[in-house]
């Protein structure tokens, strides 16, 4: 009957170790997550003891904030290119910043659908839009 309680206490507290992690609020920082796991060890005699892990992950990459990114090409069209009415910038979602890497934003320049090549060229987010084709 005392194993039985033990080894339930123990379970209990490992149960409750693991909610009072998830809902602490405290934030692992941008990028990051945890994954915890828990082993028990049952030695003659018949205590028990927990020991509970925790490793971190690597952070996620880095990815374009879509609407700033869409912002500034249209700048850079207007600005640079010299175009004029240059409307629906519309770059695609979730872009890493990884340098050499390409992508196309679609965009309507005076009332006409192009597209223009994004290229990576820092891992500083930096990047050059092509002209439209």
């Amino acid at each position: 009957m005392r194993l039985r309680v033990v080894l339930l206490l123990a379970v209990a507290g490992v149960l409750l170790g693991a909610g009072c992690d998830q809902g602490s609020g405290q934030d692992e920082g941008p990028g990051t997550s945890a994954a915890s796991s828990a082993t028990s060890t049952t030695p003659p005699g018949g205590s028990r003891s927990t020991a509970a892990t925790t490793t971190t992950l690597s952070p996620l990459p880095k990815v374009f904030d879509r609407l700033a990114m869409q912002a500034s090409v249209r700048k850079v069209l207007t600005e640079s290119y010299g175009l004029a009415e240059v409307t629906n910038v519309n770059c695609p979602p979730g872009q890493p910043v990884q340098v050499g890497s390409t992508f196309d934003c679609a965009v309507r320049v005076a009332e006409e659908a192009r597209t223009v090549t994004i290229t990576v060229t820092s891992e500083d987010g930096e990047y050059e839009v092509s002209a439209p084709d």
